[in-house]
């Protein structure tokens, strides 16, 4: 058997991968905003007062995304919908239940996915902060992947004014996440997928 030659130049995987994140904003599955639409800029942040142990886990590889449960409310004037979605776990052999937002929102490609909003991730960013088509005015954001298998797991914003280039490379004290609800696994959920209901 005889090998092919192909009659295209071949990209290299790091080269095809970075293609992908920077225009994940563009494209699916994950992004969102409306077109062109021009919202006041008073968005405001509220943080839950507890602290809570990490609930979130990278879907593909399982790593703890070390969010200490920071949930904040982050409220986009470009979501489409808000819903509350329960979350169970354990602190001190007690179970807590909390009620988390989650909001729809749509990219300037029309692709819609719903994102949870935390103070604290150990997702990477990646790349420059950008300003356009931010889901949350005033705000910069860049593409934040796990930082152990590489997967999307959405987007880390800064207020502009503290952005410059690719710095700050994480969040300051005024920045938060937003992560792909689709693609993060509560550690709750996570225990129901290999321990069998009786």
């Amino acid at each position: 058997m005889q090998c092919k030659t192909f009659k295209y130049p071949v990209m290299l995987v790091s080269q095809i991968l970075c293609i992908v994140i920077c225009c994940s904003f563009f494209f699916p599955p994950c992004l969102t905003c409306e077109d062109d639409a021009k919202f006041p800029f008073g968005n405001q942040i509220e943080e839950f007062n507890e602290t809570i142990p990490n609930i979130f886990l990278c879907r593909m590889c399982g790593l703890s995304q070390d969010d200490e449960g920071s949930f904040i409310e982050t409220a986009s004037p470009f979501s489409l919908s808000v819903r509350n979605e329960t979350i169970v776990y354990e602190q001190n052999a007690t179970k807590v239940v909390k009620t988390v937002p989650v909001q729809k929102l749509k990219n300037p490609m029309g692709n819609v996915f719903d994102v949870v909003t935390l103070k604290k991730s150990s997702c990477r960013g990646v790349g420059k902060w950008v300003s356009e088509s931010s889901w949350f005015p005033g705000y910069s954001w860049k593409v934040c992947i796990c930082s152990k298998c590489g997967c999307h797991l959405g987007w880390m914003f800064e207020v502009d004014a503290a952005v410059t280039g690719s710095l700050p490379t994480k969040p300051t004290q005024t920045g938060f996440y937003a992560l792909i609800r689709e693609n993060i696994l509560t550690e709750s959920g996570n225990l129901n997928l290999f321990l069998p209901r009786l």
